[in-house]
């Protein structure tokens, strides 16, 4: 049915006019008139850089709401607040030509048909007003360098292969627009078009989408929730979505979306969106070693699928051969790249020198330098960073500072990396002026010092052992507000160790952690050496326990400097608790014994790794401990004719001391103990060797039991680490003050023995044979008697005149005195008694004893060197019942000690002759250490101390008699 011809007129006029007001109601007409043109823009922000990570970088849109896309010569966009943004097409008409169309009773499908290819004289007119930046083009703005050469005059966001192609398909830009128009038809008198929510994904941002996926709950699939919002996308913003999701913790959601996009059919709408963008984006998220094969076969999948690989996909490959350390596939992939002619650029050559970085091939990173010189490549502060890293890696700080020179020439500026690599080269050889020299001029030039800066010139002053230095620069650093991070700190209590200031290192310990600097097992490990070195074993053991309770793990060096503050302490309380560490430390893989003896072979060999003295023999004592047990559950025969031990040293490392140390203490242990071993040093190993016969009967004597005794405790095995230390605390504390009464007496009543007859030193065995017949006949101990001694050496060296030949009855006086100091009053000897042992009259005794008093100024106070190595045994924890080799040690002092009074040297002081003879004997009965820390740290005698060298060499030379 036909209207007639005025109806269907005014019909038009009002098409015309509804479409006008449309038109105006949408806010699409320019500043000229609301019909007067009518232009379009872009569904996606477009770009033409990509950096290896496959991010997009647009140097022509500076982001509309949802970005701005491909446009051809002349096409200009639309400044629309509300609307329209996301609609991809080419010019329509002006709305002038659509009134003409409609007059002439033109299809209105056809006029109003969105697609490109339908609008061939589509133009626009006026120019572009700004348009506001989006998350896309900030997304863009992290890229480095030009897509590929073939985009250089494309401004758009599909990328075209090298045949000319794009991989987006044309027609497909009209459907968002024929989707638009199924809305329009629907919006009412009254009505805009952001009114219906049918547009809420045509008129959705990149950021908008990003958000909805973020809010999904895990079970939740991403498609469906985008799917429809994909349509307004091209494959750069895609890409920039994929890149956001990754960036933001949602990997796993953006290779849900792009797998779904893969798994399309190729006339699927949206198939394209899979092109070298994504595809090269996808690619640089891969990481892990297992991502390496799913970049590979994403490259393999581009392939099949026709799309060429460009400079940034080989160098985003690269990049995750890298991660993977995959180092050789990272060169193929490079060689691969210049096989097919594709040009390197700057982020590739900078990857491929993270390879040879990786490997300390210092001299090809050098070259690839060279390389970017012929190639007029101008090279970035990262790239010589990365090199001088390399030299820095390969030990090479000479090389680190020509590159550097190299870089000033170029005119390239440094940063604060370049000169911490520097400094750090030289502080690695040690080089600590040289590595100074770098930091004045750093700041001569005016770089900025930050906590990397000042970290590795800190470790390079602990490396030097400048740790003087190292807290000037620290000091520094507090000056110029920078604060510390774990590293600077490390490096401070390491090089406070290495110094031996245990209390230094302890101090920072406390600052770091008030400054809410976390401590890490490097922190422990420097702490706990910097106590090992200054023989504090309970503070060791709190920061031992401190480290578990934080749970930082411990390694080798933590448990080999453990054993040896502990055994090197000499306290049997301590030594028990490092054979129980050492049980800990080889659960968790340290000091295994590996057997490494052949079937066939007549030896049984044994070898382990240690690196101080003390887990060399608590190690040692646990093997031979495990020999007794084979023997006893296998009979002689499971020794075969020889057994070998080998002690290896590990990997250079800060806590090992030197092999000959070890093994000296090794050697001590075993000889002192009578065992059959025989031991060699040869190239840093040592080597015990001990035939089958001898060992076994070993294993079986008493001396093995002795050799055993500590570990064959469970008295020891019992106590606690809080009951040990404070057990240990307070023995100290009474040993402290005790030892610190007889500095105070040895001050006070010093021995010339210059004033000393020499007819009398000549008598000096007769003075002391008597001194134990009188005792024994006056029923007083042994220490009673040393104190005689004492007091008639005083005497004999006070310079009065005395009767040489008087000696006996001033002797029997100070046996008197004495016993009246110390023994009970029911244990004095009567003075009947004493003169009819001794044939001394009352008168006569009472006489000398007067004189006595007035030549000691009726001071009687003595210290002799047998109740100072009393002291010292204290101390030990030699009062423990379970020690079972007490008896022989003390006996063996005795004897020692004995023939010490007996020889002609008088006047040395009763705390020098107690630590000699202690050090003797230990050393002679095998025990480890001869002259224990904390006897070191109490008595301030050293074993190189020359008195103390001097009296162990008289004692010794004593012992040969």
């Amino acid at each position: 049915m036909s209207l007639p011809p005025e109806t269907a007129q005014q019909s038009s006029q009002q098409e015309v006019d509804s479409l006008a007001f449309l038109l105006n109601s949408a806010n699409l007409g320019s500043d000229a008139g609301p019909l007067q043109h009518w232009l379009t823009q872009t569904d996606i922000l477009t770009t033409d850089n990509l950096d290896f990570d496959g991010v997009f970088v647009s140097n022509t849109c500076k982001g509309a709401k949802k970005g701005c896309g491909p446009r051809d010569v002349g096409a200009e966009f639309l400044d629309s607040a509300q609307d329209l943004e996301s609609v991809y097409s080419s010019h329509l008409s002006s709305c002038q030509d659509l009134m003409s169309s409609l007059n002439s009773a033109a299809d209105p499908a056809v006029l109003f048909n969105t697609d490109p290819n339908l609008a061939p004289n589509a133009r626009s007119d006026g120019p572009l007003e700004p348009v506001s930046r989006s998350l896309s083009a900030s997304l863009a703005q992290d890229g480095l360098g030009e897509a590929s050469s073939g985009h250089s005059g494309h401004r758009g966001g599909h990328g075209h292969l090298k045949d000319g192609t794009s991989p987006r398909k044309h027609p497909q830009r009209g459907q968002g627009y024929r989707r638009l128009w199924q809305q329009v038809t629907k919006v009412s008198k009254g009505q805009k078009l952001q009114d219906n929510l049918g547009l809420a994904f045509s008129d959705m941002t990149v950021e908008d989408l990003l958000k909805i996926v973020l809010k999904l709950a895990p079970q939740e699939p991403a498609v469906d929730a985008i799917k429809q919002g994909l349509y307004y996308l091209d494959s750069s913003a895609m890409a920039a979505l994929l890149k956001e999701l990754a960036k933001q913790g949602y990997l796993k959601r953006a290779v849900e979306i792009f797998d779904w996009l893969r798994n399309l059919e190729p006339s699927h709408e949206l198939s394209s969106l899979c092109d070298l963008y994504t595809y090269t984006t996808m690619i640089s998220q891969c990481g892990s070693h297992q991502q390496l094969r799913r970049a590979l076969e994403l490259v393999a999948e581009m392939r099949s699928r026709g799309i060429d690989c460009n400079v940034h996909t080989y160098s985003a490959l690269m990049n995750v051969c890298i991660k993977a350390n995959e180092l050789d596939l990272a060169q193929d992939v490079y060689k691969q790249m210049l096989e097919e002619g594709c040009s390197p650029n700057l982020v590739t050559y900078n990857i491929l020198i993270d390879v040879y970085v990786k490997r300390c091939q210092w001299e090809e990173a050098v070259k690839v330098l060279d390389t970017l010189e012929k190639q007029a490549i101008q090279a970035e502060v990262r790239t010589y960073n990365t090199v001088i890293s390399a030299c820095n890696k390969s030990g090479q700080p000479e090389q680190a500072l020509k590159v550097y020179e190299k870089m000033l020439a170029a005119g390239v500026k440094p940063s604060a990396t370049t000169y911490t690599a520097l400094i750090s080269a030289y502080g690695k050889k040690g080089q600590v002026e040289k590595a100074l020299e770098i930091f004045r001029d750093m700041i001569r030039r005016g770089c900025e010092r930050n906590v990397i800066t000042y970290s590795s010139l800190i470790s390079a002053c602990e490396k030097a052992g400048r740790w003087e230095m190292a807290l000037e620069l620290f000091s520094k650093m507090h000056k110029e507000n920078c604060k510390p991070n774990v590293v600077t700190f490390n490096s401070l209590i390491a090089a406070c160790s290495h110094g031996g200031h245990w209390e230094k290192a302890s101090e920072l310990f406390e600052q770091m952690q008030t400054q809410g600097c976390k401590p890490d097992s490097i922190t422990y490990c420097g702490l706990i050496t910097a106590y090992e070195r200054g023989g504090q074993w309970r503070r060791a053991l709190k920061a031992f326990e401190q480290m578990q309770t934080q749970g930082c793990h411990p390694d080798a060096a933590v448990f080999n400097s453990l054993m040896e503050v502990l055994w090197q302490s000499g306290v049997l309380l301590a030594q028990s608790k490092a054979l129980q560490l050492w049980t800990l430390a080889n659960r968790s893989g340290h000091f295994r014994i590996y057997t490494n003896s052949k079937q066939d072979s007549n030896v049984l060999q044994y070898s382990t790794v240690a690196f101080t003295s003390g887990a060399a023999v608590v190690t040692v004592v646990r093997w031979v401990s495990e020999l007794k047990n084979k023997l006893l559950k296998d009979g002689p025969g499971f020794f075969r004719d020889k057994v070998v031990f080998t002690l290896h040293k590990s990997k250079q490392n800060r806590s090992e001391q030197p092999s000959a140390r070890i093994f000296e203490s090794v050697s001590l242990l075993l000889a002192g103990n009578a065992s059959p071993f025989t031991m060699h040093l040869f190239d840093q190993t040592i080597t015990l060797e001990a035939a089958a016969a001898p060992l076994t009967v070993w294993l079986r004597s008493a001396a093995f039991n002795d050799f055993v005794h500590i570990q064959q405790s469970q008295q020891l095995k019992r106590i606690s680490l809080d009951l040990l230390l404070s057990e240990d605390v307070a023995i100290a504390a009474r040993c402290i003050e005790a030892f610190n009464a007889v500095k105070r007496y040895e001050q006070l009543f010093s021995i010339n023995p210059a004033l000393c007859s020499q007819a009398l030193l000549a008598q000096r065995a007769q003075v002391v044979h008597l001194a134990f017949k009188y005792g024994a006949a006056f029923q007083l101990k042994d220490d009673t008697i040393y104190d005689a001694l004492q007091l008639f050496d005083r005497v004999a060296c006070c310079g009065a005149p005395l009767n040489v030949a008087a000696w006996p009855l001033m002797l029997c006086s100070c046996l008197l005195l004495a016993a009246r100091q110390v023994e009970a009053l029911a244990m004095w000897p009567a003075l009947e008694q004493v003169t009819l042992l001794t044939g001394f009259g009352p008168d006569g005794l009472m006489a000398m004893e007067r004189n006595v008093l007035m030549w000691l100024g009726h001071d009687v106070s003595t210290i002799s060197p047998m109740r100072v190595i009393q002291l010292y045994l204290e101390r030990l924890g030699h009062y423990l019942p379970d020690f079972k080799a007490v008896d022989r040690v003390t006996k063996d002092l005795q004897t020692l000690v004995l023939k010490v009074a007996c020889s002609p040297v008088v006047g040395l002081r009763p705390s020098l002759v107690g630590a000699a003879a202690l050090l003797v004997v230990r050393r002679a009965r095998g025990m480890v250490p001869a002259w224990p820390t904390v006897l070191q740290t109490m008595t301030d005698y050293t074993p190189t101390d020359g008195e103390l060298a001097a009296c162990v060499m008289h004692m010794e030379a004593l012992v040969q008699q």
